[in-house]
């Protein structure tokens, strides 16, 4: 016999284990040996390979054994008189436990990794000629009667198991930095993730007590941010794993969701005061408390009757449940996940409502005032309902998910072993206590989803301060403080990991990354072209002269009559129109560069400025508000491709990493939430850019995204600074991020630009043209170039992540 045992890493996630043991059997007639030979994918030949393999194992836990995957086996062949089978299998190691490989078990600890060959029981006085390990780059601290050392490889020959002295091979191995941190189970591992979200909800309290006398919304602002820490908290910090208190915990899961849920009132309607003393009103309270108490009530009949269901007081069956047991396990799942999904949902509509999304910035009134309360109440309750049951596939999906991983994770163990024995509980059993392992585990991992509602909260408030603040050039004060939180905690959410690299308390990332930017904007706001131009004036006048429609048209046109006398100009320049015309043109341009706002004695637009500048800074919209909605669409479109290729990255990157990805509890539900949490991330940047659009510096809208690169990349730099062993994949993806983000930040500026000039559109077939008119020829073969760059470095920083 020979066995090799291969470690790699080709992904930051996890380390692959593969092995590939070859086992040579005399043949002899009737002793099982020529099913050996058949195909691999016979019941026969699986009968006899798990023959040949068994061993016996102490019991394991279900949550810390991870059975191997199978590879395709190559066709036993014959050699003169014995058979020859290459058995292969491999494991993906990301977290603590036992991982199984073919004749192999690797044992995962917080400080050391340790590989043993347990040889089976059928093949215990076979003699091993060659049995060899390559940590493959990882580095072997302790490998006992070892025959050789090759380059890194540990290589033993001649083994023969002795079962009166016991001694096997094994081999221990340093894990990776960052491998390691996530093996650990600790108090402080626990509250470095607390502090983030105690830092989060600081940062939405923080934003918030400045308004708290002048809208209703800095109210329930505060009020989540107390919520969220307290569940944070409980949530991470009480809920320890323990078979005894899993009632409890379940509970804790069922009460916090039906409470979220009332808290939130979504039975009040988007526009506020639009039937408020309606029956209506009564009928659509009436519908969610039933609906929410209908859940509860089905979780709690679980939890505290589990006689009813024939289960045990614990939830966790050591003999067979009935059928009706696995039903009602499930039921308190599929309650507590709705739940807590239905709280989400609930909280986001009361930001969206009390922030005043549902009416039109110019007033308040609303867009359907002929429609009656009863309609609108009618409405609204068939949109509940609507939500309510899509709310509840979303739930049975994710519940479907967990057993689905189960039963994998159950059949990989039955292939060569015998589940039940190993595991010392039989199938239904098993079932039973995951799924209510998952009951307690649930809320948890809702929770994780709701750094959402702290961005729609500090995007609600930045809405409702910007309809009733002064016109100003950008964001001022709260306003701007708004904006950097909301920078921090939809935008850099993606850097948290990388931020842990340094301690395992990393809540100060977000005040990092805030300050980062409020530095950005404060030292760029001095040499933006609007404040250029406002401080000329002296009387800075330049917000309401561009408030002004009327004014706003005239310098539009001036705008257009500019870039045209630009073009005629290039044209001259390269001999296509007449010298004489070039006197005239100039002289036209100057008169263009002499503009006066109202209230303004002198000439306002600095040497370099133009009134194309001008147009370009001030944007599409009169408010700064609508030009940050503006870019946030712009950059949710352009970051669809981006988000599809990160999520289908961190999720399925190789056949490998997609079944290591159906294997996680909930692994195609982040799947998905990774997918929507990049696109997030993307509108949230836009909304940023399209906010301080007018406060940046540059004169074109790329140069004004570049500033966002430099302030997500000054906290990349301080981590990196005090990490000086911090891994060059963490590093590298990190970084790759950030350039991800300028990427879908150039494309997003260069169209807020065109939509600067969109009354222009119906001169221009197509949007590149306007794009070239604007850029002009050699400014837009610039933009380019600098968009290639990205594009260039973001490939290359993949390709060293993805085969180093």
């Amino acid at each position: 016999m020979d066995s090799e045992l291969s470690f790699s890493r080709k992904h930051p996630d996890f380390v692959e284990v593969l092995q590939v043991t070859t086992i040579k059997l005399p043949k002899q007639k009737g002793d099982g040996t020529d099913e050996l030979t058949l195909s691999p994918h016979t019941p026969k030949y699986h009968h006899a390979l798990r023959c040949l393999l068994l061993r016996s194992n102490a019991s394991q836990k279900i949550g810390k054994w991870h059975p191997e995957w199978q590879s395709t086996s190559d066709q036993p062949f014959t050699q003169k008189d014995a058979v020859v089978v290459n058995y292969k299998s491999w494991n993906l190691i990301r977290s603590a436990g036992t991982f199984e490989v073919g004749p192999w078990t690797v044992e995962v600890g917080p400080t050391d990794w340790k590989a043993t060959l347990h040889p089976p029981d059928a093949l215990t006085e076979a003699s091993w000629q060659t049995v060899e390990v390559h940590p493959g780059g990882l580095e072997i601290s302790d490998a006992p009667g070892v025959s050789s050392i090759e380059k890194d490889s540990r290589v033993w020959s001649g083994y023969k198991p002795d079962p009166e002295i016991r001694q096997k091979i094994y081999v221990k191995l340093v894990p990776p930095r960052d491998l390691a941190t996530q093996g650990r189970v600790s108090w402080i591992g626990s509250l470095g993730v607390a502090s983030w979200w105690v830092c989060a909800s600081a940062v939405i309290a923080a934003s918030a007590w400045p308004l708290r006398r002048k809208t209703d919304l800095a109210k329930t602002a505060l009020q989540w941010a107390g919520v969220s820490a307290a569940l944070g908290l409980t949530l991470l910090l009480l809920l320890r794993p323990s078979p005894s208190m899993n009632p409890w915990r379940a509970f804790i899961g069922i009460s916090s969701g039906f409470t979220l849920v009332l808290l939130a009132r979504p039975w009040l309607p988007l526009k506020q005061g639009s039937y408020d003393r309606h029956r209506g009103l009564k009928n659509c309270k009436a519908v969610v408390a039933t609906a929410a108490g209908a859940a509860a009530a089905i979780g709690l009949l679980v939890i505290l009757a589990p006689h009813l269901f024939g289960l045990p007081t614990n939830l966790m069956p050591e003999a067979p449940p009935p059928t009706s047991g696995i039903v009602g396990l499930a039921l308190l799942d599929l309650s507590m996940l709705w739940l807590w999904l239905t709280a989400i949902v609930a909280w986001a509509w009361r930001f969206a409502r009390e922030g005043k999304f549902g009416e039109p910035s110019s007033n308040g009134e609303p867009e359907h005032p002929e429609s009656s309360g009863g309609s609108q109440a009618e409405h609204l309750l068939r949109h509940i309902a609507a939500v309510g049951a899509a709310l509840a596939v979303v739930a049975a999906m994710v519940v479907a998910c967990r057993v689905l991983s189960f039963q994998m994770r159950w059949k990989r163990a039955n292939l060569i072993g015998d589940a039940s024995s190993l595991f010392g509980i039989d199938y239904r059993s098993a079932l039973s206590q995951q799924l209510a392992d998952f009951a307690s585990i649930g809320p948890q991992w809702a929770y994780s989803y709701t750094w959402v509602l702290a961005g729609i909260a500090l995007v609600a408030l930045l809405h409702s301060k910007s309809r009733t603040g002064p016109e100003t050039l950008g964001p001022e004060g709260v306003d701007l403080l708004l904006v950097t939180a909301v920078f921090a905690i939809v935008v850099a959410l993606r850097g948290v990991t990388f931020a842990g690299s340094v301690a395992a308390v990393y809540g100060l990332w977000l005040p990092l990354n805030m300050v980062a930017l409020f530095a950005v904007v404060k030292a760029g706001r001095r040499w933006s072209v609007l404040s250029r131009v406002d401080r000329k004036t002296e009387t800075h006048c330049v917000a309401a002269e561009l408030g002004d429609p009327a004014k706003h048209k005239q310098l539009m046109e001036s705008a257009r009559r500019c870039r045209d006398l630009l073009r005629q100009l290039h044209l001259v320049d390269h001999g296509r129109a007449e010298e004489t015309t070039r006197r005239s043109l100039q002289k036209q341009l100057h008169s263009l560069h002499r503009w006066r706002p109202g209230g303004c004695r002198h000439d306002c637009l600095p040497d370099p400025v133009s009134v194309v500048d001008v147009a370009l800074s001030w944007g599409p919209h009169p408010h700064w508000w609508e030009n940050a909605l503006n870019a946030a669409r712009w950059a949710s479109i352009f970051g669809i491709l981006p988000s599809a290729i990160t999520a289908w990255y961190e999720n399925a990157y190789g056949a490998k990493h997609w079944d290591f990805t159906l294997d996680l509890p909930t692994g195609i539900p982040d799947a998905i939430g990774t997918f929507l949490t990049r696109e997030i991330s993307f509108a949230g940047a836009g909304l940023v850019l399209g906010a301080l659009w007018r406060v940046l510096p540059g004169e074109r809208g790329p140069v004004r995204a570049f500033n966002l690169f430099i302030a997500w990349l000054i906290p990349i730099g301080v981590v990196a600074a005090l990490n000086h062993s911090i891994d060059l994949k963490e590093l590298g993806m990190a970084i790759l991020n950030v350039i991800l983000m300028l990427m879908v930040l150039t494309l997003t500026s260069m169209w807020v630009d065109t939509d600067t000039f969109s009354r222009e559109r119906h001169y221009w077939t197509k949007r590149f043209g306007l794009l070239t008119s604007i850029y002009q020829v050699h400014g837009l073969s610039g933009q380019i170039a600098f968009l290639i760059t990205q594009l260039a470095a973001a490939v290359g920083i993949w390709k060293t992540i993805a085969t180093k």
